[in-house]
């Protein structure tokens, strides 16, 4: 092969590499509007239960998770057969651009070039292999999932609430959502959607054990938070009571002496931390015992962020560096007994 031969491949090749420049760029703005609408699309989600007189209406807060967790996964999920067929072109043009540098050293060593050359020319050959490899199979291979150009959470990693890496409040979202449902006399705990990894613990009490029953908040954390007592939710296993809503049987009111009106305390708990979510519900009869309810109140117990302004997250950072056991705080701190019930479970 003359030089000028390998001089117009290697311009064939520099072309090629700036068609594929082009294209790369083409790819990720084309991404970038489904990437930033995803993100939007989260921080309405997961603020939702923040937003002022919304659990006033009722049932809203689960219709708006719904509806925007299954936007959210038509988006990240949707497959454009013309941007999938610009990247398999640019996979291919890339394939061939590594065929072209491998002819070119492959010509050049066969002149018998001295041993250092063969060696930079090897050398040289297997670094821009390895090269064109990792952007066809990695670089472009990512841009057709709009994820992993975002770096943004899979639909199941949003259902998970012991997920700690994504930094999202699933258990919180879990509990603003929730309803429960009473068919005769069985009572059940619905969720929008199936969320993974839940643990469970319901109160069920009339008006007057409530108000004989009240207790300090902290002694009743200190007690109640054993892993033990909190039953697992399995996401397989729910009840299709309604066409929009997952239902899990939690109790029998026949036991509990409830008969017009009862208080509901929901505890929901995972490696992302402790909420509860409060309902009352009202005007149960013998003959009327299909009534659905929604929480009139939640509280977020103690949340697992992983944030360098969040005073336990700070804590527990000193306690691993000094490692000191402030035996005051563990005994009064529900992060801390929360922390130590997720080590022993």
């Amino acid at each position: 092969m003359s030089g000028e031969t390998i001089g117009l491949l290697l311009a064939i090749n520099s072309g090629i590499l700036s068609v594929v420049g082009l294209i790369t760029i083409f790819i990720s703005m084309n991404s970038q509007h489904s990437v930033q609408r995803s993100r939007e699309i989260l921080w309405d989600i997961f603020t939702l239960p923040y937003k002022k007189n919304l659990l006033l209406e009722k049932g809203a807060i689960g219709q708006e998770v719904f509806r925007k967790l299954i936007l959210y996964e038509q988006i990240i999920k949707e497959r454009n057969s013309f941007l999938f067929k610009i990247i398999t072109f640019s996979q291919m043009v890339l394939t061939f651009s590594g065929i072209i540098w491998t002819t070119i050293v492959l010509t050049l060593v066969s002149r018998n070039p001295s041993q250092t050359n063969k060696i930079i020319l090897f050398a040289g050959l297997s670094l821009t292999l390895c090269f064109f490899l990792y952007f066809i199979i990695k670089i472009l291979g990512d841009l057709k999932n709009v994820s992993k150009v975002g770096q943004l959470p899979t639909v199941e990693e949003l259902l998970d609430a012991n997920d700690l890496a994504s930094n999202l409040n699933v258990v919180t979202l879990a509990a603003v959502s929730s309803r429960l449902k009473i068919l005769d006399t069985n009572l059940y705990l619905g969720f929008p959607i199936p969320f993974k990894n839940l643990r469970m613990k319901a109160t069920v009490q009339n008006s007057r054990e409530k108000e004989e029953n009240s207790q300090d908040l902290r002694n009743t954390l200190s007690r109640a938070a054993q892993v033990n007592n909190y039953r697992k939710l399995d996401p397989e296993e729910f009840i299709l009571l309604d066409d929009d809503y997952c239902y899990y049987l939690i109790s029998n009111l026949q036991p509990s002496g409830s008969k017009h009106s009862f208080f509901a305390s929901i505890d929901l708990l995972s490696k992302q931390g402790l909420v509860t979510a409060e309902f009352y519900c009202e005007g149960l009869t013998s003959s009327n015992h299909k009534i659905t309810t929604f929480p009139y109140s939640f509280a977020e117990r103690f949340i697992n962020r992983r944030s360098d302004l969040d005073p336990f997250s700070r804590y527990q950072k000193r306690q691993g560096k000094d490692d000191r056991s402030d035996d005051a705080t563990a005994q009064i701190n529900i992060g801390q007994n929360f922390m130590d019930l997720i080590d022993q479970d």
